[in-house]
């Protein structure tokens, strides 16, 4: 399952990188308790509740994946607003979140 969240502007706020094997607390709400699993240039995989979720740019925004373990949509869906809600505040009301998906080749 792969989300993207996009400000109708081009917005992405400067990000606040946490401390050494922290890093992706950026991405991570404060509510959420996870054990960061990799890091790499500003994006990686964290670990929440046994569930991996990969953080990374995408062209027009923030990508977020579940890469392992099994969410309802109603479960990723409060943790993609919480998300945004992190990253934008709670009073930006320019951040669409999609549901996305590979382009056939």
């Amino acid at each position: 399952m792969k989300f993207e969240l996009v400000d109708r502007q081009g917005y992405i706020p400067d990000l606040n990188y946490g401390e050494a094997g922290q890093e992706l607390a950026c991405f991570v709400p404060a509510d959420y308790p996870f054990k960061q699993v990799s890091y790499d240039n500003g994006e990686g995989e964290v670990s929440i509740d046994n569930h991996i979720w990969h953080f990374f740019f995408t062209q027009e925004g923030i990508g977020v994946r579940l890469l392992d373990g099994i969410v309802s949509l109603k479960e990723a869906e409060k943790f993609i607003l919480a998300v945004k809600s992190h990253i934008w505040g709670d009073s930006n009301q320019q951040v669409q979140i999609f549901l996305a998906g590979m382009t056939p080749t």
